[in-house]
């Protein structure tokens, strides 16, 4: 259990360093810095999908199971972190 809370951990930073840098690229296009969040949202979503309609076989839909866990957990993450630099971010600069 251990391992698997450090890889979710390891994903979401990673999932936030990428965030963090195509704000740094791109800039003033807000909507850029969302895009590893939504992708990982769909990515969840298949796995809801490929868990009701496949039949189970074995391990393969806790394994399906757990990868959503990941899914959502970075897609938390990074939504998280652009609604930090989007609107957090801002207000604690300019009270400096």
């Amino acid at each position: 259990m251990a391992r698997f809370v450090l890889i979710v951990v390891v994903i979401c930073i990673v999932v936030i360093g990428i965030t963090y840098l195509i704000h740094k690229l791109v800039g003033r296009k807000k909507y850029a810095k969302y895009i590893p969040a939504v992708i990982f949202l769909l990515i969840g979503i298949y796995n809801v999908y490929m868990i009701r309609t496949n039949p189970g076989e074995g391990f393969g839909d806790i394994v399906k199971a757990l990868y959503l866990f990941v899914c959502v957990a970075c897609s938390i993450c990074g939504l998280g972190t652009g609604v930090f630099i989007d609107f957090i971010l801002p207000k604690l600069s300019s009270k400096k």
